[in-house]
């Protein structure tokens, strides 16, 4: 019997995987939206637009393949998974479910790649925290500082968004500091999974996180909110599966909420809402009150 063994990478090449699938990821974003406004504007023959779609498709379907054989082997369980997905046939269901899989690919990937560094010893780049791989607070009001002056002049706005585990001190002593740890493991991957390449994710202590989304209004804020919740309430029930977890949002958007760093993060300390991932059928029991 043959016992499948996946490949081995170093940090390098996951960091390279992850790159090509968002390279990917917004290819398909592309031709989705491309495919969601079918019928506006001067349109080509029918058979025309079917030919280049269904070459577009093949050649994605061709990249994705290779691009997860690469990092998690040709006999891995993610490479089934997209081959069973039909995504070729370019539907609106089969392109929406080929980025949720990519975001759980790319999910994978991060996680795999925060836990190499921690057992390379690698240490964190001045700036990053060495647990999750994040932009530290001090960073991150350094970059506001610059999204301000930015956003003046450029007359684009920019959205601050806070997330924090809630009952952290709770969770902690219930389920341990490995859980724990894992918990904030999982934050950082969906931060960096659900966000844009030059978006600012920020870990900014324990079971708080933060993110500067550069050119965002409130819809792209609440848009980039419902698929952290979709990602987090996956990567939460993974890890424990039959538990209630609560995470908080809250989010401010430069200038039209406020019109100082001080004023964004008032602004959404007193507008915090709790999403849970208690929609999965595996969850039933409450997390720590």
């Amino acid at each position: 019997m043959t016992i499948y063994r996946a490949p081995e990478l170093r940090v390098g090449d996951i960091a390279q995987a992850i790159g090509t699938l968002r390279q990917l990821e917004q290819q398909i974003e592309a031709v989705r939206q491309d495919f969601m406004s079918e019928g506006k504007g001067p349109q080509l023959p029918s058979e025309v637009t079917q030919f280049h779609l269904k070459r577009e498709m093949v050649s994605l379907e061709r990249q994705i393949r290779t691009a997860l054989i690469s990092a998690f082997g040709e006999h891995s369980s993610q490479v089934d998974r997209f081959r069973g997905l039909g995504f070729v046939a370019a539907t609106s269901r089969s392109l929406q479910d080929g980025l949720t899989i990519l975001d759980g690919f790319i999910f994978d990937l991060e996680q795999k790649r925060l836990h190499l560094l921690e057992s390379n010893g690698s240490s964190s780049l001045p700036g990053l925290d060495p647990t999750t791989d994040l932009y530290t607070e001090r960073m991150l009001r350094r970059y506001l500082d610059h999204e301000v002056v930015w956003s003046q002049r450029q007359g684009d706005p920019f959205g601050l968004l806070l997330l924090r585990l809630s009952h952290w001190p709770l969770l902690k002593q219930r389920y341990g500091e490995s859980i724990a740890k894992e918990l904030v493991l999982s934050i950082a991957c969906v931060l960096k999974t659900s966000l844009r390449g030059y978006d600012f994710p920020c870990r900014l202590n324990n079971g708080e996180f933060a993110a500067i989304l550069r050119q965002t209004n409130g819809l792209g804020m609440n848009l980039v909110v419902r698929r952290m919740t979709a990602n987090l309430g996956a990567a939460t029930t993974r890890l424990l599966p039959g538990v209630v977890l609560g995470m908080e949002f809250a989010s401010a958007v430069y200038p039209f909420d406020a019109e100082s760093i001080t004023g964004l993060f008032s602004y959404a300390a007193d507008h915090w809402t709790l999403v849970t991932n208690a929609s999965s059928p595996a969850v039933r029991e409450s997390a720590p009150k």
